[in-house]
């Protein structure tokens, strides 16, 4: 999104109203949830394995069933919010993470749990695509980078809190505790969203029904913006999805397009193994069940230090050449985590710091899909990224079940990981090189036309 129109001819926000920081502090929130569910079945594997003995394979299956789960969810359902409207596919969204989590902290056999967790996928896919849209749509350009890095800072807020929860009650009250307490904090995202949330200005101008100009004049209001005396012309909205297929993957975008999905999957599969064993790793290192599960407010600190830090120095360095820097630092500290001793020191100081490079790196992923696709096609566009991101996380804690099951060690199974995390370093490289050439290409191109004009 650009100063001026966007392309579906509604005015950019050139500043921050209280209503805009109202908005990105709601969707902040939301993913402080977000990063609470993802991160739940983490922190209560250690002591839920034990009591109902499943075998690590069975639990990276676990794993996994939130990741197929979240794969349909961003590349099926979100893609409905540029058709149907983006507010009532959120609230769709929160609504059913408030349920089935709540529902999980009743669950009475792995089968139950693996459908519950799956369902809870579907709506965490969905949402994390609607959160990146909207407070990219409602961020002024000069805010948006640190904007999407504070949205970002909230999920690793509430893998924090999962954390402290965690460390609380799973050795005292039990494992249920921490579901029941992440589908509570998701009932108050709802019902604060029921409120709070508008509808994206986009979708109004393109839909233009009955009502959608007084609404879109409403919010034009909430966010000092100039009234609309009529709506903008209405484009063609036929085969919108194979509108937004074409613009993803036509010639001049075809390339950053595959290597930010190549970029996505790989990262997808070091980053929730990371995720979702991490914990039990760190307690089979020698670490109590609560202080593994405390860990995570240590790796959560730096990793909300690694999205702040993307935020800020992005644009100045460039978003796609810091993204592919930090996802090379990621596998060098994997290596680095794998061959440290089993001492609680070191080993949470280096996941912290491989946490500081992991997530500044998804922030990175955002950051440049926002840059490189319309707003038009933005939800379709960040669904297929999220949703290749989702493939990888399918494969990642099944691949750190099958090795810790096969027998290998931490520092074994981490030089595989590091090695696959050397995919999404190349790739972003790749796509940056390639970004700034079409760039490059496409300003001499104006400047050949420019000279041109006089002569015809």
């Amino acid at each position: 999104m650009v100063a001026g129109r966007s392309e579906t001819g509604v005015e950019a926000p050139t500043g921050m109203s209280p209503y805009q920081f109202a908005v990105v502090a709601l969707c902040c929130l939301c993913n402080v949830a977000d990063g609470f569910d993802v991160l739940s079945l983490a922190v209560a594997a250690p002591v839920l394995s034990k009591e109902w003995h499943v075998d690590p394979a069975i639990m990276g299956m676990l794993f996994s069933s939130v990741a197929v789960g979240l794969t349909i969810g961003a590349f099926v359902v979100a893609p409905f919010a540029d058709r149907i409207g983006r507010r009532p596919v959120m609230l769709g969204a929160l609504g059913t993470l408030a349920g089935t989590l709540l529902l999980t902290g009743l669950a009475g056999d792995i089968w139950h749990l693996l459908a519950l967790r799956f369902i809870t996928g579907i709506g965490l896919g969905t949402l994390v695509v609607c959160l990146n849209t909207t407070v990219a749509e409602y961020s002024s350009p000069k805010a948006r980078n640190i904007a999407m890095a504070v949205l970002h800072m909230g999920f690793t807020a509430g893998m924090m809190l999962g954390s402290a929860i965690a460390a609380m009650v799973v050795e005292t009250i039990g494992w249920r505790a921490v579901f029941f307490s992440a589908g509570a904090f998701n009932v108050v995202t709802f019902v604060l969203s029921i409120f709070l949330l508008g509808e994206s200005r986009g979708f109004l101008a393109r839909r233009q029904g009955p009502k959608d100009l007084s609404a879109l004049n409403r919010l034009h209001r909430r966010m000092h913006l100039a009234p609309l005396a009529e709506m903008p012309p209405q484009r063609e909205r036929a085969g919108e999805f194979r509108v937004a297929l074409t613009g993803m993957l036509g010639k001049s975008m075809r390339t950053q397009t595959i290597l930010v999905w190549v970029a996505s999957l790989t990262y997808a599969i070091v980053g929730y193994f990371l995720l979702n064993w991490k914990p039990t790793i760190l307690a089979n290192a020698g670490l109590t069940p609560s202080l593994a599960a405390a860990s995570g407010i240590i790796t959560g600190a730096c990793g909300a230090m690694g999205h702040l830090a993307m935020g800020l120095f992005a644009r100045r360095v460039g978003e796609g050449r810091l993204t592919a820097i930090f996802f090379a630092l990621a596998a060098v500290t994997l290596v680095i985590f794998g061959i440290q001793p089993p001492d609680p020191i070191p080993l949470l100081a280096m996941a912290g710091i491989t946490t500081f490079f992991v997530v500044g790196a998804y922030t990175g992923l955002f950051l440049v899909s926002v840059v490189i696709y319309p707003d038009t096609i933005q939800n379709t566009a960040l669904g297929f990224i999220v949703g290749f991101g989702r493939v990888g996380a399918i494969f990642g804690p099944m691949l750190g079940g099958f090795l810790l099951s096969a027998g290998m060690g931490r520092m074994d199974t981490y030089f595989v990981f590091s090695a696959i995390a050397v995919i999404p370093a190349v790739a972003m490289h790749l796509a940056n090189r390639y970004a700034v050439r079409a760039r490059a290409a496409k300003t001499t191109a104006s400047s050949g036309e420019l000279h041109a004009e006089p002569v015809r």
